[in-house]
């Protein structure tokens, strides 16, 4: 028996029922909103009933052709469903409802809306994702000494212990190990590897290094020591680096799910001061985390020192080897 909320669901959208204007999906949609819960398949059929005892030409069969082109389309790009619909009228060909079924693994009844079409693309792409790097990198065949799959699968077993030590996160290191190009991984890696290694946990942090690490690999040490990374003076540029540590920590504490209030009284206070530090950035953060601790805000300035040391370290022009005429 149907419950009262589903009911009370149809009951609503039965005048749009009869008119032709409401669809399956909206009833599903709808449905979901109000209570946040999937319909069951007997309530999934008694909705599908309700359309076919009341809609003007009762429930319209899917046009899979369609639904296949748009999956396609959202999958490969622009003109992908073309191609296949056009595939799909060739002699011989299978029907399009059971290539959608063999795409998805499920049996389909003929009447599901696009809607509920990606519904189980999306699920069956999380399914995959859930299942073990086992089932990506099979054990060879018993007995084999040369065998490509043990070697790839000690390949990647070695590559997730390496990044397990260099301390990239678990979630991250399954992420990666997942990629089916390795060569592809390892790069991703080194990028991971980089984060943890200046303890850039957050994108605000990892955006910010992202950018620095750019300039170093495109640019050589005459930018840093006499362009000044760009601004016209020292310093310009110390200013710039007192400001972006001082924005960077505040968007990285709203990020945090920080009260805004806190963050605005710690940062209201902060901006009262930031005249007497403005060359001197790394005092600046030193200030904010002490406000910080001060208002009981739990956050790691570890990562600011960090990309501060990188940067003036980069900046500073080397000793001359010889000074005063004389040898150092």
């Amino acid at each position: 028996m149907a419950n009262r909320l589903l009911l009370q669901t149809l009951l609503k959208f039965s005048d749009q029922i009869k008119s032709g204007a409401a669809k399956v999906q909206d009833v599903i949609t709808d449905y979901f909103n109000t209570t946040g819960k999937s319909v069951t398949d007997e309530e999934r059929s008694i909705i599908l009933k309700e359309f076919q005892d009341n809609a003007p030409s009762n429930v319209e069969p899917i046009d899979f052709g369609q639904n296949i082109k748009g999956i396609y389309d959202k999958a490969q790009g622009p003109g992908a469903g073309d191609a296949m619909v056009e595939a799909l009228k060739s002699p011989g060909a299978k029907k399009s409802k059971e290539i959608m079924e063999e795409m998805l693994g499920v049996t389909l009844r003929g009447d599901e809306t696009f809607g509920e079409l990606m519904e189980m693309k999306n699920a069956l792409k999380t399914k995959e994702a859930d299942k073990g790097l086992g089932s990506l990198y099979p054990k060879g065949k018993p007995g084999e000494i040369f065998d490509i799959q043990n070697d790839k699968r000690m390949e990647v077993a070695e590559f997730i212990k390496a990044m397990r030590a260099a301390g990239i996160k678990n979630e991250d290191v399954m992420n990666v190990a997942r990629n089916p190009d390795i060569a592809e991984g390892k790069r991703a890696a080194t990028s991971l590897a980089r984060a943890a290694d200046m303890a850039a946990d957050s994108k605000v942090k990892q955006e910010l290094l992202a950018n620095l690490d750019e300039d170093i690999a495109i640019n050589g040490p005459r930018f840093f020591q006499e362009e000044y990374m760009g601004f016209d003076s020292m310093g310009n540029l110390l200013e710039n680096l007192t400001t972006t540590v001082n924005n960077g920590i505040y968007d990285d504490l709203l990020q945090r799910g920080v009260p805004e209030e806190k963050v605005d009284e710690v940062f209201t206070y902060i901006a009262r001061i930031r005249d007497n530090v403005k060359y001197d950035p790394k005092s600046l953060v030193r200030k904010i985390a002490e406000d910080l601790e001060m208002e009981d805000i739990k956050y790691d300035t570890t990562f600011w020192d960090n990309y501060l040391d990188e940067i003036l370290t980069r900046i500073q022009k080397p000793a001359p080897r010889f000074a005063d005429g004389g040898l150092v």
